[in-house]
């Protein structure tokens, strides 16, 4: 009996420390991209925020900023399918060196322009697409 207690207790401890290195390497995930993408979301949102009547803008982007908590928690499993922890680890120690800020600061204005970039060239895409959809 005391064998079987002692098993259990190793296979409890086992998971529960496992479940502890996971959740440890989904916070460091969730940093990451919080670190990376976070002004991005705001690019990319603050349009859908704009079109909101003015009276409803602050309770809009309030509850809007709370739901990207878990899109947060489903990215970071995509960055733990494709990084170890070691390598995200790394990712964070550049971002938190000089160039590493300098690339937190600059990405933002680079996700503006190049949106602005991908909607003229979809623009000239335009009549070349028409060409080939005419029989």
């Amino acid at each position: 009996m005391k064998k079987v207690i002692c098993l259990l207790f190793l296979i409890f401890t086992g998971i529960q420390t496992q479940a502890q290195e996971k959740d440890a390497l989904q916070e460091k995930a969730v940093q990451l991209i919080k670190m990376t993408s976070g002004q991005q979301f705001d690019v990319v949102l603050d349009p859908i925020v704009q079109m909101m009547p003015e009276e409803n803008k602050e309770a809009f982007k309030k509850e809007m900023m709370a739901s990207l908590e878990g899109i947060y928690g489903q990215l970071a499993q995509v960055y733990i399918e494709e990084f170890t922890e070691a390598e995200i680890d790394e990712i964070l120690k550049f971002y938190n060196t000089p160039v590493g800020e300098k690339m937190r600061e600059v990405t933002p204005e680079l996700t503006r322009k190049g949106m602005d970039i991908g909607q003229q060239w979809g623009q000239e895409l335009q009549p070349i697409m028409m060409k080939y959809m005419q029989k």
